[in-house]
């Protein structure tokens, strides 16, 4: 069923979000669906979205999200993500269809993160050695917005996590 458009993964998550009176910010949005992202290529080794991640200042940032609820700032989102089909013109909610698995696990993630407020999810994404830090911190100079970070160097992070926290 993976890769999802990543519109669709964050309304599950605002949706499962609102089912448990959980608001969420765009931050907030952004860095759970990084979660998700990264433990599901650690668990499966496919991407849960097809979208790209970038190194931005507060962290990983898929961009299609990002615009979509730029405009809450750091409010409560309160709209779901909205696309455009190409061939009738209408703009409409982005399905938030996930296969069961799919629907359970990222349901797993949320329910580990979402303790954490926005600016703490984004520390995570910091950490010293993880794929944002190589990216934004890197020694030869490459610019900053719009930087890739890469699936592969997202998998080898969070299969590092795990033996991390095995050996603790």
């Amino acid at each position: 069923m993976a890769p999802y458009d990543s519109r669709a993964v964050a309304n599950f998550l605002l949706d499962h979000a609102a089912h448990k009176s959980v608001p969420l910010t765009q931050l907030s949005l952004l860095k759970l669906i990084y979660f998700c992202h990264g433990w599901y290529l650690s668990q499966f080794s496919v991407p849960l979205v097809e979208d790209s991640f970038e190194a931005w200042e507060n962290g990983p940032v898929v961009r299609s999200v990002r615009d979509c609820f730029k405009s809450f700032g750091d409010r409560p989102i309160t709209t779901r993500a909205e696309g455009l089909d190409i061939f009738t013109g209408v703009v409409s909610a982005i399905p938030a269809t996930l296969s069961e698995k799919d629907a359970i696990f990222v349901q797993w993630v949320f329910d580990r993160y979402y303790v954490y407020n926005a600016w703490q999810l984004s520390e995570m994404t910091h950490e010293k050695g993880g794929p944002w830090d190589r990216l934004w911190n890197a020694q030869v100079p490459v610019g900053r917005v719009g930087l890739r970070i890469k699936n592969v160097d997202i998998k080898a992070y969070f299969d590092d996590a795990i033996k991390r926290q095995m050996l603790s």
